[in-house]
């Protein structure tokens, strides 16, 4: 076992590390060596001094005989309870054993006898941070302050609590006190002018970034934000702006793979004019990117992750470009063109990846539905079955083909591809969720229960199967009172489901409890803007309480909501209005 350091070097690594929680910013920052008090190790006064207690730890700690050490240092810090030293030592030891509760409690121990002793409440403060007590580590910070005003390492710390906690005005005042005390501080200017961009003060932001980088030539950081003023400043003008084209080529000569500064140069080529430029940028990267690992993912997690669709087509179709075959530049431009709805596009790039990339069934998917979208359902269709026969036992394919086949009214081409599917995959709850759904509109109404079933066995906080299932029974008339049990079980999982909601009040219909069968269908519709099958519901629930004018509208409402008419809904109407006019 290595032989641990747990004097106060240790601890002050450990809790004083300004890097901790802060950005690439302060944890380039350089910090003077907090002010220490001096503390004198244990001296041999006799066999049961704290001397021999810390000595007999330090070999039981060598040795990694840990619960003996912590029973010689507690020894040591009785036999001498003034020892900073050793109480320090004993809170190193308690990290180090993960028992971070004993190691504060040692802390504010020290504290409450040193209480005007600013390095043991950074200690102290440190080690409620790490216990999540962030309210009362920044109460003893700012007392370390006040006690120590010329620790760097409390203001990083401190500035950065304030800033994660959105306290923008006390994170100004730290950091305007950090500059004029440390005027060679660049996190300080550099918060700084983060903090007039917050306050939509560009022009003070600027200075402060100009100064952060005239104190630290090596940041990238503060360029980015002034690139950013400067197109905020200049959205307008078709002219690219030197100051920004200069930032750019700056970060690319300290950090030369700087993927966000490469991507964001070439689209700014772009979108002033000089496409020919950023093409070749843009090409050259994409040669690259075998090379460099997950760089096409970094820029779909930044462009595509953040919406930037036209950006992300404008880089991945360019990256393609210099390397045609490379599957996961060819999805992400199928992707980004997918965002845009330029489908035919998104399809051309889909079908580039090759079939032993991760993205390829992926892809095989977005193409079907594409397809689809583009009301060709018969050639997503095609294309799936050749897919299956390239791959006939992948459960995926086989899934959305059957969904497919489901969707085109064909039946039993969607029952024979789905069955097949659940026999290969016994434990499926998506394919045979899909497949009891096919049973039912194919009035296979005791194999849809059965496999509705199995999906509750395998998945039992599956609403929609639950929903299915309980919905089924009251259509048929059977099971009410499990049916019920059911549904309400899918309410506490998806309380404002209006479909779930009209379940429920289709089942207090069917048990002839009209009242609360409205109170549950009118709440319902109201949460699916008035879906005509829960209208029509609703319709009955008014019809069979003798609220015969509400019935009559409700049904009309329906009607109106529908494409075709609905035999049965008509002599409905037709009914009420006999009754409205005394014919019945």
């Amino acid at each position: 076992m290595k032989k641990l350091i747990c004097h106060l070097s240790l601890i002050a690594l450990l809790l004083l590390s300004p890097g901790c929680g802060l950005n690439s910013i302060s944890r380039t920052e350089k910090t003077e060596p907090s002010s220490t008090t001096a503390v004198a190790a244990p001296q041999d006064t006799g066999s049961e001094s704290s001397y021999y207690h810390f000595s007999k730890y330090e070999i039981q700690k060598d040795r990694g005989e840990l619960d003996g050490a912590l029973k010689e240092l507690t020894t040591a810090v009785k036999a001498d309870p003034s020892s900073i030293f050793l109480k320090k030592e004993l809170i190193a030891l308690h990290l180090y054993l993960k028992d971070t509760v004993k190691a504060m409690d040692t802390a504010q121990t020290l504290v409450d006898e040193h209480q005007e002793n600013p390095e043991l409440l950074i200690i102290l403060a440190k080690l409620k941070q790490m216990n999540k007590q962030e309210i009362e580590a920044r109460e003893i910070y700012q007392k370390a302050l006040q006690l120590a005003p010329d620790n760097k390492n409390v203001y990083l710390i401190l500035g950065r609590m304030y800033m994660e906690n959105r306290n923008t005005e006390e994170a100004f005042r730290l950091y305007s006190k950090m500059a004029d005390h440390f005027p060679d501080s660049y996190t300080a200017h550099f918060f700084l002018g983060k903090i007039h961009l917050e306050k939509q003060n560009p022009e003070y932001a600027e200075k402060e970034f100009l100064k952060t980088i005239e104190l630290n030539q090596e940041l990238v950081e503060p360029r980015f934000q002034l690139i950013g003023i400067y197109q905020s400043l200049d959205q307008e003008s078709e002219e690219p702006d030197p100051r920004i084209i200069s930032l750019y080529k700056k970060i690319l000569a300290i950090e030369k793979q700087n993927l966000r500064a490469n991507l964001e140069l070439s689209l700014y080529y772009h979108h002033h004019g000089s496409r020919e430029l950023a093409a070749r940028r843009l090409a050259e990267t994409g040669k690259k990117n075998a090379a460099m690992m997950g760089i096409s993912m970094m820029a779909a997690k930044e462009f595509i992750g953040s919406k930037r669709y036209k950006d992300a087509a404008i880089i991945f179709s360019g990256m393609v470009k210099g390397a045609p075959d490379d599957s996961t530049l060819n999805y992400f431009a199928g992707v980004s063109f997918d965002a845009l709805k330029q489908y035919n596009k998104a399809i051309r790039y889909f079908l580039k990846i090759k079939n032993d990339s991760e993205h390829y069934k992926k892809a095989i998917v977005h193409v079907a539905f594409l397809y689809n979208e583009n009301d060709q359902l018969d050639k997503a269709i095609d294309f799936l079955e050749q897919k299956h026969g390239e791959m006939p036992e992948d459960i995926d394919i086989m899934l959305y083909l059957g969904s497919f086949y489901e969707e085109k009214n064909a039946l039993p081409q969607a029952l024979e591809i789905l069955t097949r599917g659940a026999e290969l995959a016994k434990d499926n709850p998506s394919l045979l969720f899909r497949l009891g759904v096919v049973q039912d509109k194919s009035d296979m109404k005791e194999d849809c229960i059965s496999t509705m079933q199995r999906v509750i066995a395998l998945e039992p906080e599956n609403a929609s199967a639950l929903n299915y299932l309980g919905y089924t029974w009251a259509e048929l008339g059977q099971n009410l009172d499990e049916a019920a049990t059911l549904i309400k079980k899918a309410l506490t999982i998806k309380p404002q489901d209006g479909f779930i909601t009209d379940s429920l009040g289709w089942i207090y219909f069917k048990q002839g409890l009209y009242i609360k069968a409205i109170e549950t269908l009118e709440k319902a519709a109201e949460l699916t803007k008035f879906d005509p099958i829960i209208t029509e519901h609703l319709g009955d629930a008014y019809e069979k309480n003798n609220m015969l004018e509400k019935a009559l509208k409700m049904h009309l409402k329906t009607r109106s909501k529908l494409k075709n008419d609905n035999p049965e809904l008509i002599r409905k109407i037709e009914r009420i209005e006999k009754l409205l006019n005394g014919h019945e």
